[in-house]
């Protein structure tokens, strides 16, 4: 894909700056939060008036509490000074927010940056919702655990985009991939709505995916601004390129798809699936157990290794049995004490 000024459908003469976020829950909330903290204008795509209106009262700020800090090797540093500084939750103000649904579409200006965290099953209706908002010279991000939602959005939204290239050219936005492995967990508590907890710390990783168009169209200034703006925040941010992100979101799905069952049908901890450190025999003394265990992993790990043969043939010296069945382990072993 090319870089340099997009042509099309215009957002303005002097696009704004501002990042739309559809997706309140704990991820969105997070990156919001974040980002409107590094000066960006923030608006929060809420799924209705009622909402909207919860949030005015709430002073229209995001909490976040950095629950991570007390796990984390270097808590000491954070938390010597003043041991409650740390996990004090931190606000990010002066928050916009509007419900998609409020007023007609055409009655609302065009969306140049938006980001999508919604559920995965919630994407498409929730894609909807802005669709007539969104143009060549928009950039979507994407941030939903396991893949095909690009392509769920592509076959609902703008199908034979080769037959009808001219036409779709000025409609279709820039699209931007991301994986999130921070752990997050949004407040129960009503009085609470808009506060995330920060549980672990880990990063995120963002790519351009390539146009299905032919020859693909620029980059507009949108998705160029929102690289730049993605990568300097403070959550561990790396760009990288398509391919290798989506060799990373293959080894991320394998993970969910191996774990998940089979912690759930044998009731255990993540943890069990992993061999337990040398150091630890005396708290787990049942090693049998673990053995067990982990040949089941390692029979969902060759299972998924021969789909993946099958669907991505080129990928197949990467994504060996072996390979997975490492990435899956030290998964399981760092979410040691998750439940399915």
């Amino acid at each position: 894909m090319s870089l340099g000024a997009s042509g099309g459908a215009s957002l303005s003469s002097s696009p704004s700056s501002r990042i739309h976020v559809l997706g309140a829950g704990a991820v969105g909330l997070l990156l919001a939060a974040h980002l409107r903290q590094s000066g960006r204008p923030i608006t929060l795509l809420l799924r209705s008036q009622s909402a909207v209106d919860r949030f005015r009262r709430n002073s229209s700020c995001i909490s976040v509490v950095n629950d991570w800090i007390k796990a984390h090797p270097t808590r000491k540093l954070f938390l010597a000074s003043d041991p409650g500084a740390g996990l004090a939750p931190w606000k990010a103000a002066d928050v916009q927010a509007e419900a998609p649904s409020s007023t007609e579409s055409s009655e609302k200006p065009m969306i140049s940056r938006l980001i999508l965290a919604t559920k995965a099953q919630d994407t498409l209706h929730a894609y909807w919702s802005v669709k007539e908002r969104l143009c060549s010279q928009s950039t979507v991000v994407l941030l939903q655990n396991g893949m095909g939602v690009y392509e769920a959005i592509q076959r609902e939204f703008y199908p034979s985009p080769q037959q009808y290239q001219k036409e779709l050219s000025t409609d279709i936005p820039t699209f931007i991939i991301g994986t999130n492995s921070h752990g997050c967990l949004r407040s129960q508590d009503k009085d609470e709505e808009f506060v995330t907890h920060h549980t672990a710390f880990g990063g995120c990783q963002f790519a351009v995916r390539p146009s299905l168009l032919n020859p693909p169209p620029p980059l507009p200034e949108s998705a160029l601004d929102m690289l730049t703006t993605l990568s300097s925040q403070a959550l561990d941010v790396s760009i990288t390129n398509w391919s290798d992100l989506h060799h990373r979101l293959l080894l991320k799905l394998a993970a969910n798809a191996a774990i998940n069952p089979v912690t759930a049908l044998t009731d255990c901890r993540n943890g069990y699936l992993a061999p337990p450190p040398p150091d630890t025999d005396s708290q787990c003394a049942d090693q049998d157990y673990y053995r067990s265990m982990h040949s089941y992993l390692s029979s969902a790990c060759a299972e998924i290794s021969a789909i993946y043969a099958r669907a991505h043939p080129h990928l197949h010296n990467e994504l060996t049995a072996r390979a997975i069945e490492d990435y899956v382990t030290h998964i399981a072993q760092t979410t040691a004490r998750n439940r399915s």
